[in-house]
């Protein structure tokens, strides 16, 4: 019996090559469906979505410096070409 061996390889790149972003300083609304990691430390929220059924990771930042609350979002961009 001979034994064949293949290799399984994903259809779906980990992350893209050079993302690309779009930023948005106190957005009124913004929205986005997939899965979210919250983490709290020094006094900020960080934020990671996970977008569904894409590669995309958005970043949301809150935070305040002894001021106004502040929020930030880096959203990540499907580039054209890789």
């Amino acid at each position: 019996m001979t034994d064949h061996y293949y290799r399984v390889v994903a259809s779906t790149p980990s992350r893209h090559k050079y993302p690309c972003y779009k930023y948005h300083n106190d957005p009124q609304k913004w929205h986005k469906n997939g899965s979210i990691v919250v983490e709290c430390k020094d006094g900020r929220v960080d934020i990671k979505v996970f977008e569904e059924n894409s590669i995309n990771t958005h970043y949301i930042k809150v935070y305040s410096h002894d001021g106004p609350v502040t929020a930030r979002i880096s959203e990540e961009l499907t580039p054209v070409e890789e």
